[in-house]
């Protein structure tokens, strides 16, 4: 069978200290070698810390270590490609990487369908073993934004939140309650200004964090319970394997079932070491609209979860969702309006130690209602003290349609 290693060819890291505060910015551009595509997604970590990020959708990354980590090591890594690591320095290296495609033979797998959801279960079953139990803290970086548009052209940009959080994480394999749910913190935030008449009873980021399939059991996006949950109506089946830091990787596909013209597929990457979970991804789309359903329709639905190790255990590095819903003029069988959603979580920091210290430390909680509700008036110089990301990963044309809108 075929796997998938990167070769890099050429690397960017520009690393300059940031302000008067001992930081050194670390910054880059992965680029697919054949096919000159950006790579989105690539991880890139400190080797002795848990700082790190990810690429933008345009291959880019922006992040910001401390200066005691300048003799430190810069570990990239994507799945299907070969794991880099480059020493972290003061000095400007202008280049790209290119990742390139190699093979190598892996293993035989038993390409079935009973088999593919058997490793499932196991994996399923492994969680209390594989995912730390204890307490931890999770520091980064959130953003989310809404768009609506009416069939008469009047467009609303609704709201966009950018915030630095912790999240507090009792540990996996506890009972599924608020008691042991994650707990949200809000260290420093901004918004786009409020749009009059919208719906602000829900915190986006919790409901980013309640999609993480192998943390909850149930998703809302797509109203289905867990493909960890048994038994299930879900259909499973081998995909093909891959590699990620090393780690060889089982890639199983499960697609959803329903009555309502709508498929939904996952694709889950198994860790053959331990049966971890690596990385899920979600996309589904409705075949058509059903004039004879209800008046808000589901039309496309995607989502990333992605996790790290460290220490050997697994943790939650990148999480984002995206969908796009429809309101119908059943009479009149026309599309009258449409929202777009967007919500993403990354992951810069792991903390395990002193952690009631630690929690102690923050501030009040952040509730259900949204974090637009907590937030002061939309402003750029927020970035300029906050060091651990910098608009990464982001979507410049939606920032400046905001930024217009707002002002």
């Amino acid at each position: 069978m075929k796997r998938f290693i990167a070769t890099v060819l050429s690397f960017f890291c520009t690393a300059a200290v940031f302000g008067q505060n001992g930081y050194i910015k670390i910054s880059g551009k992965i680029l697919d070698h054949d096919t000159k595509k950006p790579l989105a997604y690539v991880s890139i970590s400190v080797s002795k810390s848990s700082i790190g990020t990810v690429s933008n959708e345009e291959g880019a990354f922006n992040f910001y270590i401390p200066s005691s980590l300048k003799e430190d090591t810069l570990v990239i890594s994507h799945i299907g490609y070969e794991t880099l690591k480059r020493k972290v320095t003061n000095s400007q290296n202008i280049g790209i990487f290119y990742l390139k495609e190699s093979t190598i033979t892996l293993k035989e797998i038993v390409v079935s369908a009973s088999g593919a959801k058997s490793l499932i279960e196991k994996s399923f079953r492994a969680i209390p073993n594989v995912y730390t139990t204890d307490p931890y803290l999770m520091e980064g970086f959130h953003r989310s934004w809404e768009r609506v548009n009416f069939a008469d052209s009047i467009s609303y940009p609704g709201t966009l939140i950018e915030a630095a959080v912790t999240i507090y994480d009792p540990g996996y394999g506890k009972k599924e309650n608020r008691k042991f749910s994650e707990q949200i913190y809000i260290n420093e935030i901004r918004r786009s200004a409020l749009m009059d008449g919208w719906n602000y009873n829900k915190n986006a980021l919790r409901q980013l964090l309640n999609e993480n399939l192998v943390r909850h059991n149930q998703s809302q996006i797509i109203d289905i319970k867990s493909f960890l949950n048994f038994p299930n109506s879900l259909i499973y089946e081998f995909e093909g394997v891959t590699e990620i830091d090393g780690e060889n990787i089982t890639i199983i596909k499960i697609e959803t079932t329903n009555d309502k013209n709508f498929s939904a597929t996952f694709r889950v990457y198994l860790s053959d070491k331990d049966l971890a979970i690596l990385r899920i991804d979600l996309y589904g789309e409705t075949k058509g609209i059903d004039y004879a359903q209800h008046i808000w329709q589901l039309d496309t639905v995607s989502a990333k979860f992605i996790f790290k190790r460290h220490l050997n255990k697994p943790f939650l590095s990148y999480a984002q969702t995206k969908y796009f819903i429809k309101k119908i003029d059943l009479v009149k069988k026309s599309i009258i309006q449409t929202e777009e959603y967007f919500r993403e979580l990354l992951i810069n920091n792991i903390v395990l130690k002193d952690v009631d210290y630690a929690l102690k430390k923050l501030g009040p909680r952040s509730g259900s209602r949204s974090m637009a509700l907590k937030a002061g008036t939309y402003n750029q110089s927020f970035w300029q003290n906050y060091n651990l990301i910098k608009e990464n990963p982001a979507d410049q044309e939606v920032i400046l349609f905001f930024e217009k809108k707002a002002n």
